[in-house]
């Protein structure tokens, strides 16, 4: 992965090299729906566009980016990892809540087909890049629906209280 020549102090001991010089891009949109009476969020649509540069397997390409929004939906709804004085309270599945296959609508994703010089057959990386959108995606709906969260998770009794004039 080429990075860049002026390396910041500390960087040094980074094996891979850093900063990184090929960055992946990403839109993501988002449609939902707000239970007002028991705060719960349900997402209606998913889209994504992603630029991971030249796709060479579409299937992979698609299935990584559905995953990725999978989990970052779940950090934005409903994993809520609590701890007390450096304590974690929450130590298992039946605390720490993830997303199933029934919480999930279909994601639909498109390839953004750009051409980077400097990576492998034209290629970006992807691992990361669909995991970073669902957050903002779910914080903008909430927002233009009239409740400005400023905690994720988005949890029902967070949705519950900006409801009910709080800000959270």
């Amino acid at each position: 992965m080429p990075v860049t020549q002026d390396m910041p102090e500390g960087g040094e001991n980074f094996r891979l090299g850093f900063p990184h010089l090929i960055f992946p891009y990403a839109a993501h949109l988002v449609r939902i729906q707000v239970d007002e009476l028991t705060g719960l969020v349900s997402v209606s649509d998913y889209v994504a566009f992603t630029d991971g540069g030249q796709v060479l397997n579409p299937q992979n390409f698609e299935q990584q980016v559905q995953g990725a929004v999978a989990q970052g939906l779940g950090f934005a709804l409903w994993e809520d990892c609590v701890a007390d004085e450096g304590r974690l309270l929450t130590t298992d599945l039946s605390t720490y809540v993830i997303p199933g296959a029934g919480d999930l609508p279909d994601i639909e994703s498109h390839a953004v087909n750009t051409e980077e010089q400097s990576g492998p057959f034209g290629m970006k990386g992807i691992g990361e890049v669909g995991m970073n959108g669902p957050l903002p995606a779910v914080a903008s709906a909430l927002l233009h629906s009239g409740m400005p969260m400023t905690e994720a998770p988005f949890t029902p009794e967070r949705i519950l209280a900006a409801l009910g004039g709080g800000k959270l």
